[in-house]
């Protein structure tokens, strides 16, 4: 077909990629930690992804018709895989045991399970349910090919959601913990997973509608995509830095929902507790530390990092990122209102880490932005 040679280049560089990125963390130092085994097998499916179309393409699976079905198996781990690396991120930094896996891999685990009598079927059924060709002559082919890809994609979509909402309690939980979130909210991991949703979802309607059956630029379109994830999350995820240490925060400093409100503080300690961070902020300028989190912060006041942040979210209504950006923002604006100084030495020194923000934070809290306030 014309589009089988686009189709090729494109799935032998995702296995490229996929393959090196996982050789690249296996050498790290760190490779034993959660998120880099995780990272590093979602790579690896991911890179045997792309060899899977090589094969079938090429004719490996005709002559070898045992083979096929096996890269398939294993794909069903994908979505596993990329939730153990959004969970070890966003979680304790610990290394894996059979129980966590267990718990992650599981309907994956069962999904392979039910699809094991694929592996008794005689070859040709095999290989048409795998390539598509014949499925319209063969009732049992054209019927297992529907139930496979629906395993396949129910499983993976699922796990794919679940690590959405894992990034979005993320996201709300690191606000209530740093006063910077640079490099701390995953958004770019957030991105290509909503990608992978959305990919995946069309390639469920896809298939059941029977879309596009004979299209084969459909097949460079997917494989583009498959490359474009998998290419970033290698480059993105071999960068990353770790979003919580013993020396920053921890992801356990604060109770769960359900403890926090058992342990509601009273209002009058709550305005106590209002009053003395008031004091410190202002006679301390401890916003200017860029470094600063709610730990740090509970430690300078002497309450503990719980009341703190009842006292920020309950009693002053704001997370504890938007706090300290208050404080940083009228310091700045007052500086730039007062002097010639440079605005993003100003932006630097009362404790925004970037122009970026520090531009959406005075936009932000004030409506404007901060060269509005130069006279």
């Amino acid at each position: 077909m014309t589009f089988d040679a686009p189709a090729l280049i494109l799935s032998s560089a995702t296995a490229a990629i996929g393959l090196f990125a996982a050789a690249q963390l296996g050498l790290r130092r760190d490779w034993r930690t959660a998120p880099a085994t995780a990272l590093a097998m979602f790579l690896l499916l991911s890179g045997l992804s792309g060899i899977d179309l090589l094969l079938d393409r090429t004719g490996i699976y005709a002559a070898h018709p045992w083979t096929t079905g096996i890269l398939w198996a294993l794909s069903l781990f994908q979505g596993p895989s990329i939730l153990a690396y959004v969970l070890a991120m966003t979680g304790e930094p610990e290394r894996w045991t059979q129980v966590r896996v267990w718990r992650i891999a599981w309907p994956a685990g069962v999904a392979a399970l039910l699809a094991s009598p694929f592996f008794l079927l005689p070859a040709p059924t095999r290989l048409a349910v795998y390539s598509g060709a014949g499925v319209g002559t063969d009732v049992l082919a054209g019927a297992l090919q529907l139930i496979f890809v629906a395993l396949f994609l129910g499983v993976t979509l699922g796990y794919l959601a679940a690590a959405l909402v894992v990034l979005s309690q993320h996201v709300r939980r690191v606000r209530d913990l740093f006063s910077n979130l640079e490099d701390r909210t995953l958004s770019w991991l957030r991105a290509l997973v909503l990608l992978m949703l959305t990919a995946w979802a069309w390639g469920a309607v896809k298939s059941v509608l029977a879309i596009g059956a004979n299209a084969s630029w459909l097949d460079v379109a997917a494989a583009a995509v498959e490359l474009g994830w998998t290419a970033a999350i290698g480059l993105f995820g071999l960068s990353q830095k770790p979003i919580y240490s013993q020396e920053t925060e921890t992801p356990n400093v604060l109770p769960p929902a359900e403890k926090y409100a058992r342990s509601a503080l009273p209002e009058a300690r709550q305005v106590e507790i209002a009053a003395r961070l008031e004091q410190a902020m202002r006679a301390e300028q401890l916003y200017r530390d860029p470094l600063l989190s709610l730990s740090a912060l509970a430690g300078r006041v002497a309450i503990t990092p719980n009341h703190l942040s009842q006292t920020l979210n309950d009693h002053l209504g704001q997370s504890f990122f938007d706090y300290v950006n208050r404080w940083r923002v009228e310091d700045a604006v007052g500086r730039i209102k007062a002097s010639d100084e440079p605005i993003l030495a100003i932006a630097y020194d009362v404790g925004f880490n970037s122009r970026s923000t520090f531009n959406a934070a005075v936009k932000k809290h004030t409506g404007q932005p901060p060269s509005a306030f130069r006279p």
